[in-house]
């Protein structure tokens, strides 16, 4: 096939340890590659214009227990691993309750959400040669599992991740991974087989035990790589204060943030950063006590394909994937995640018992409600996660190529330059500064 592969997130020109670098904004991805900066001893400064870090990753304690205002966990590596042993901080893994994770099918939650005819074809796909390249995960999808499949597992399966349709979603930009090994073999059973060989038995192994975490919640580790950086950091500081053609910046700020740091709109950089689109999210955490449901299942949570007609993506069942997050075992917390999708992003102006009110007859179609949660705290995102759309998927390319010829001195790094997971930008981080 012929799948253009970034070769690497850090957009700009290749990583100079002589240099001295100024990093502009401490969030997740400013923390660690300031992490990884201070390991190998080169020269640098971190600047925010707040005046705490971790950006959107923040952890907050209720009267009934843990809340996660983004991600609520990170898939094992081991470089989360290292900087977590360095920081003396400990690795929350999954509790045994978290095993089962669930598909919504006819308002029920299902395990296996498949009839025997569909486990037959998804049999099948695994024998199938790929004919051309996908442009969106849609097209992947209904090529290899057809309309109904793509519908049912892979679709919400991957909102779950970035909070948005297949069909708005780039194949490549999504599944890099898979797009690659396609570059090589035309079967889908070798590619996965081509992408399990890129890690250890030991890492697949870690992988495959689930969402990982921290007793006091994400916010937990982005402190302790605050409190690491302390000297390094500079508060309440605007970085385009610092835009002299001298500095060396890498601008791990959001694309609606980075694109001022180009001189006018005309610049094609300004541009391409402008078209970068950010989904509109709302987090709302619940605190139920157990008996406030009839048919609730322990496990990792449910996704909910979008012929559901339910307002929610998803749910994940807190207090059954780790310990720590409620206050006493009398209570379950839950995360539902929502996407305004609307135009005028009607949900995010609207007051938070409307939201509440959606949330809870969702959860009471797929749980029975008996009573009102004890809590409800919500969180809105008018810029919440960046669209992996193949505008984004083809802007890499064309911002790479800009930035090593017109703007030597500029990178740019973050979750919408080709990694969108903590666990990713930790292991591109790493392995920027160690090459």
């Amino acid at each position: 096939m012929n799948y253009q592969i970034p070769s690497s997130n850090f957009l700009g020109k290749s990583f100079d340890a002589k240099k001295t670098y100024t990093v502009i904004g401490a969030g997740i991805s400013g923390l660690l590659l300031g992490y990884q900066l201070k390991k190998a001893k080169v020269p640098f400064k971190i600047v925010e214009q707040n005046n705490f870090g971790g950006g959107i990753l923040q952890s907050v304690q209720t009267d009934f227990g843990l809340v996660e205002k983004a991600a609520n966990g990170f898939v094992w590596c081991k470089e989360i691993q290292a900087i977590s042993d360095d920081l003396k901080l400990e690795i929350l893994p999954p509790k045994s309750t978290s095993k089962a994770r669930y598909i919504v099918k006819n308002k029920e939650l299902r395990r296996i959400p498949l009839s025997f005819f569909d486990a037959m074809r998804l049999v099948r796909t695994f024998t199938k040669k790929q004919a051309g390249t996908f442009e969106t995960l849609e097209d992947f999808g209904h090529y290899f599992l057809g309309e109904k499949l793509t519908a049912q597992v892979l679709e919400p399966a991957f909102q779950g991740i970035y909070g948005a349709p297949a069909a708005q979603l780039s194949f490549p930009g999504a599944m890099t991974q898979l797009a690659n090994a396609f570059n090589e073999v035309n079967y889908l059973r070798p590619a996965f087989k081509k992408m399990r060989g890129n890690s250890t038995p030991f890492e697949r192994k870690k992988r495959s035990a689930g969402t990982h975490g921290f007793k006091n919640g994400m916010g937990e580790f982005t402190q302790r790589l605050t409190e690491y950086l302390q000297k390094e950091i500079e508060w309440n500081v605007d970085g385009q204060t610092l835009m002299d053609e001298k500095e060396h910046l890498i601008l791990t700020t959001p694309a609606y943030t980075s694109k001022h740091f180009f001189k006018n709109k005309e610049e094609k950089m300004f541009q391409n950063l402008d078209l970068v689109k950010y989904n509109s999210m709302i987090s709302a955490t619940l605190f139920f006590p157990k008996t406030a449901f009839e048919k609730f299942k322990e496990g990792f949570g449910c996704l909910i394909p979008q012929k559901e007609g339910l307002n929610i993506l998803g749910v994940l069942f807190n207090s059954c994937i780790f310990n720590h997050r409620v206050k006493n075992e009398n209570l379950i917390s839950l995360t539902c995640l929502l996407r305004d999708d609307s135009v005028n992003k009607e949900w995010l102006g609207q007051d938070d018992s409307h939201v509440k009110s959606l949330i809870i007859n969702d959860l009471n179609i797929l749980f029975g409600v008996k009573q009102d949660p004890l809590e409800v705290v919500i969180t809105k995102w008018a810029n919440g996660i960046p669209l992996y759309s193949p505008t984004l998927y083809q802007s890499w390319f064309s911002m790479d190529k800009i930035l090593k010829e017109q703007f030597p001195n500029r990178n740019l790094f973050g979750n919408y330059t080709g990694e969108i997971s903590v666990r990713a930008l930790a292991q591109s981080s790493h392995t920027l500064i160690r090459k």
